[in-house]
């Protein structure tokens, strides 16, 4: 029960900070910024998020940094995926995948730093 909340509370910030980027996003592309830069930005953003969420789960982890990373990550990747299946249509792509698997490193890169820096 202690994860299944603890995880929970992560997955609502994460939704927090994907519909605040994707607000962001928005605007700017309401104010006629280039669509190749917003698109560039939200990716950033994106990399942002993860790098920083892997980095707090690496934190609060006892040992294996790569492991926080790979659940955190895993759980963000899936929730991406599956809004990607609802709200567009499906196509299997390398270019698609290649996207996920750099996410899902940089959740790992993340909390490998945040291991390495907590405080003993």
């Amino acid at each position: 029960m202690k994860y299944i909340k603890e995880y929970g509370i992560l997955l609502l910030k994460f939704l927090g900070f994907l519909v605040g980027g994707s607000i962001v996003a928005s605007v700017l592309y309401y104010f006629l910024v280039s669509s190749k830069v917003v698109r560039i930005l939200s990716i950033a953003y994106l990399l942002l998020v993860f790098f920083v969420f892997g980095f707090l789960a690496g934190k609060k982890t006892e040992a294996k940094g790569f492991m926080a990373g790979l659940k955190t990550g895993g759980l963000f990747v899936l929730v991406l995926f599956l809004l990607n299946i609802i709200f567009t249509v499906f196509q299997f792509r390398v270019g698609s995948l290649l996207y996920y698997l750099i996410l899902l490193a940089t959740s790992v890169l993340g909390a490998m730093l945040g291991i390495n820096t907590k405080k003993e």
